[in-house]
């Protein structure tokens, strides 16, 4: 497991110039002037690849995230979004080794139980998406918006093909 673990990361920085975009330097102590407290280089870096990831300015956004990752390895938030960046530009493979990554240090992350749910779909793995769905479940009782987007997702792959319904 430590072996794949280090492999996962391995391919990914190996990845890093493939995607990178530059990444602006943080002027001055990163506070607004008003009396907050600076946010340290990653939270910032998390935050403005979000950013891109909504704006569907993916490279944008990769390069964000990987610096996140650089300064903080274990951040399963940030391969979670990372993987969402390669999903959308269909890299599906490198998407995978993100979310598994995000799955490897949090088990339980809905964000990307939804987003690797919506992959396998993706790749015609109704099985895998249903087993994501599951653990959605049992961490949703009462629901929650993952959860209603993958079941959503799961209905849609459904509809539009009848042969991999059942």
């Amino acid at each position: 497991m430590k072996h794949t673990v280090f492999a996962i990361v391995g391919v990914l920085l190996l990845a890093l110039p493939l995607y990178s975009t530059p990444v602006l330097a943080m002027g001055g102590g990163g506070g607004d002037g008003d009396g907050d407290p600076p946010q340290s280089e990653a939270v910032q870096n998390l935050e403005n690849g979000k950013k891109a990831v909504y704006a569907a300015k993916y490279d944008k956004a990769i390069g964000y995230l990987k610096r996140v990752l650089e300064l903080e390895r274990k951040h399963a938030d940030a391969y979670n979004y990372l993987g969402f960046a390669y999903r959308k530009k269909g890299n599906l493979k490198l998407a995978g080794l993100a979310y598994r990554e995000a799955l490897d240090i949090n088990p339980d992350h809905k964000g990307a139980l939804e987003y690797q749910g919506e992959m396998y779909l993706k790749l015609g793995n109704l099985n895998g998406a249903r087993r994501n769905q599951a653990h959605l479940q049992s961490l949703c009782s009462s629901g929650c918006k993952e959860l209603s987007e993958l079941t959503r997702a799961i209905a849609d792959f459904r509809a539009t093909s009848p042969s991999r319904g059942s």
